[in-house]
């Protein structure tokens, strides 16, 4: 994926198990970037873990097409990253180390040690706002796909 990379490629602090999460993401973006009319390259700003989950970050002068394509590219990395082993890549749930400080980490049940307390229940799922609205989004690991669902915030008269 280096043709489209601005720049070196950053530290990325992220778990193993966490490979082919960025390969579907590389792969996405690589994907929406062939939509350009012309060669674009992207930075990346940061590839990090945080709160036990993928957070990823470019700076991207492209069309608003492109954009919105990265951008949901990105939201099914985080939101894969949020139920995949971050040392083995198999299906994980995100867990805490005891205490009031504790640490998140997605595991899976081979690897959860040092994590006893399960943290997350059901699949991903966040609630989201953009240009058409509020959505509730639910993602599925096995079609790698995420549903959404609009919401009712209440303004529709």
């Amino acid at each position: 994926h280096a043709s489209w990379i601005a720049g070196t490629m950053p530290q990325m602090a992220v778990g193993d198990g966490w490979a082919d999460v960025l390969a579907r993401l590389f792969d996405r973006i690589a994907d929406a970037l062939a939509d350009e009319p012309v060669p674009v390259k992207l930075a990346i700003i940061d590839i990090k873990e945080k709160f036990g989950e993928l957070r990823a970050e470019f700076l991207s002068p492209v069309g608003s097409a492109t954009q919105a394509a990265i951008e949901h590219a990105i939201l099914l990395a985080e939101m894969r990253s949020e139920c995949t082993c971050d040392e083995c890549g198999r299906e994980g749930r995100l867990r805490s180390t005891l205490g009031q400080s504790g640490w998140l980490a997605v595991k899976c049940d081979d690897h959860r040690s040092g994590y006893p307390r399960l943290v997350a229940k059901g699949p991903p799922s966040r609630r989201i706002t953009d240009r058409r609205g509020t959505f509730e989004v639910v993602y599925d690991r096995a079609t790698d796909t995420i549903v959404e669902t609009a919401v009712d915030d209440g303004d529709s008269g």
